[in-house]
């Protein structure tokens, strides 16, 4: 049985579809926090985690001492570490903040105890506008000291995912 067959037909062409998305990330920035030192929390207060570090940045920057500041508005995944420990036992509660106001879903809350290290992690997905300023912030119950220690104890990482 023969199997060898000769088909003659063109296949009409359509119209070039749209052009796809362009290679690699539009927006993306990264801060953290290598050096140890101790952050003072006062009572009822809530402060800044040091960021002096910065990483790679496209349509990002650096101008607000310790965050990231937005260049394009977007959908974003943020994400997060803090690796601490504190001098009196209390509940500690980190988080990220746009503008400094706490973004929904990233505080997170921990007992404490003195000299025990906790590992804070998040990620989170948000819309940012262009100008808004993402950082990190510590808050606790009582006055203390919250020790970041040796080796890269906090990050921030902002990475632009859609329009």
């Amino acid at each position: 049985m023969n199997s060898d067959y000769i088909l003659d037909f063109t296949i009409p062409q359509g119209p070039t579809g749209p052009t796809g998305p362009s290679n690699g990330l539009s927006a993306y920035g990264t801060r953290y926090n290598a050096t140890p030192q101790t952050i003072n929390i006062a009572l009822g207060g809530t402060s800044q985690v040091p960021l002096p570090t910065t990483g790679p940045n496209l349509s990002t920057s650096y101008t607000t001492a310790n965050a990231i500041t937005i260049e394009e508005t977007g959908t974003y995944q943020i994400d997060y570490f803090l690796n601490s420990s504190v001098a009196v036992g209390t509940t500690v509660t980190f988080s990220v903040r746009n503008n400094n106001t706490n973004i929904p879903g990233t505080p997170i809350s921990r007992v404490l105890t003195v000299g025990t290290n906790s590992l804070y992690t998040g990620s989170t997905i948000v819309n940012l506008s262009a100008g808004d300023i993402i950082d990190l912030a510590v808050s606790a119950l009582v006055a203390v000291g919250l020790t970041l220690s040796t080796g890269t104890t906090a990050s921030l990482s902002i990475t632009k995912i859609s329009a």
